[in-house]
């Protein structure tokens, strides 16, 4: 079955115009019954003014401005006597009957009668307006109710106009906004808001974009995320896969087990490095502002089991490592200090098709040199791409110094690990 959603302008629209027509209407029908009150108190006070001044006759009736005056009941015509019951009166107030409905056309007859009392005497006032007769049914009283009909007819078509020159005021910003919302991308995100005429649209807008740019913020720390992770999972995973091969033929030629379980403690190491590697990926994608536990660590030490860990990546290359460290401790991020170097030295190690590298650790800073003989990358900047991205980040966030030199043929990369003190040396 279809969902037809209602529509908001329509809605809107229909809701004021009803208002509208309820409303005139209503008012309408006051003004017809503030008319016809007028109408009666203005016949009362007439006929009792006339009854008051006018002298009867106690044996029959008198006629005083077209009014019919009697001390008696049945001195008045019989039409009155028969449409009215003597014993209904209420002194000092008007009864009346009319044939017909004097709205949309003038009445058949009317017919009226007042009782009053003179000096202690009863006094009848009455007036007959029979066969089309009644003051209502000429030119001018015709248009009196016609008048008020058009007027009302007018005042809902100006009201209805109203709310439609509203709401099109309304709509137009309105529409400018979904279509200003459906052209969002990432370009025009970072754009200023264009103006919506009205402040609640404006605020609207700047929901909308921010939750825009919340969700390609999320979007993008989910990439950067998953291209860090398949950026700094390559050596662990590499090294897994290299001694578990490495593993399963030592087990085949019986090799003995003190040297099986050195292959089983490196691929232990790259499992727990693993972890430790998306655990801090993760603290650093969300940014969850709490600190990563610190541990003391000796940074020569380090250094130098990324460096066998690497050296894969210089296999079949003519070129000359060289290492150099001491023994100095500090309380630092493990595993912040442990991708920091890692891609460093990796780097170093892959642009370097022939030549040199020198790594040297000394205190807390590490100072990497490559030199590339052999032009066959033309692309030989060190830490391209992810690797460099994701070390600058860490060293930013952890307001490490850092600085990359460009040599003849080379670079030289260094960083200090400063903002924490030695402990030891």
């Amino acid at each position: 079955m279809m969902n037809i959603k209602p529509s908001l302008r329509l809605y809107l629209l229909l809701s004021m115009f009803f208002t509208v027509v309820v409303t005139v209407v209503s008012m309408t029908i006051v003004s017809m019954n503030f008319y016809f009150s007028g109408l009666n108190f203005s016949k009362s006070q007439s006929m009792i003014t006339t009854a008051y001044m006018t002298n009867i006759d106690e044996n029959k009736a008198v006629e005083a401005n077209e009014y019919i005056i009697a001390s008696q009941w049945q001195h008045l015509p019989n039409i009155i006597k028969s449409e009215f019951n003597e014993q209904e009166l209420v002194e000092g107030v008007l009864a009346k009957k009319i044939i017909g409905y004097p709205i949309l056309k003038p009445p058949k007859a009317a017919y009226f009668v007042l009782k009053i009392k003179k000096n202690g005497q009863d006094r009848f006032i009455s007036q007959v307006f029979p066969n089309d007769n009644y003051p209502m049914s000429s030119p001018i009283a015709e248009s009196n109710f016609w008048y008020i009909f058009v007027i009302a007819a007018i005042a809902i078509v100006l009201f209805s106009l109203a709310p439609i020159l509203i709401l099109r005021n309304i709509a137009t910003p309105i529409e400018k906004l979904i279509l200003w919302s459906k052209q969002l991308d990432n370009e025009k995100l970072s754009e200023p808001i264009p103006p919506f005429h009205y402040r609640e649209l404006d605020s609207l807008a700047v929901i909308i974009q921010s939750s825009l740019q919340s969700v390609q913020e999320s979007l993008a720390r989910e990439m950067r995320f998953l291209g860090y992770a398949s950026h700094e999972l390559r050596t662990p995973i590499s090294v897994t896969r290299t001694n578990t091969e490495l593993l399963q033929k030592m087990i085949e030629k019986n090799v003995a087990q003190e040297k099986q379980l050195v292959v089983l403690e490196r691929i232990e190491r790259a499992s727990i490095t693993m972890t430790d590697l998306t655990e801090t990926l993760l603290w650093l994608n969300r940014q969850k502002g709490k600190s990563l536990p610190v541990k003391t660590i000796n940074l020569g030490e380090l250094t130098e089991k990324l460096v066998d860990e690497l050296k894969y990546l210089l296999k079949g290359k003519n070129v000359e490592l060289s290492f150099k460290h001491d023994d100095c401790l500090f309380l630092l991020p493990e595993m912040l200090c442990r991708i920091v170097i890692n891609n460093l030295i990796r780097n170093a190690f892959q642009h370097t098709h022939e030549g040199s590298v020198n790594i040297e650790q000394s205190n807390s800073i590490i100072c990497i040199i490559n030199k590339n003989t052999l032009s066959k990358n033309a692309d030989n900047e060190l830490g391209f791409g992810l690797g460099l991205k994701l070390t600058e980040r860490l060293v930013h966030h952890q307001n490490w110094a850092y600085k990359k030199v460009e040599t003849t043929n080379g670079y030289q990369v260094e960083i200090d690990f400063s903002s924490q003190t030695p402990i030891s040396t």
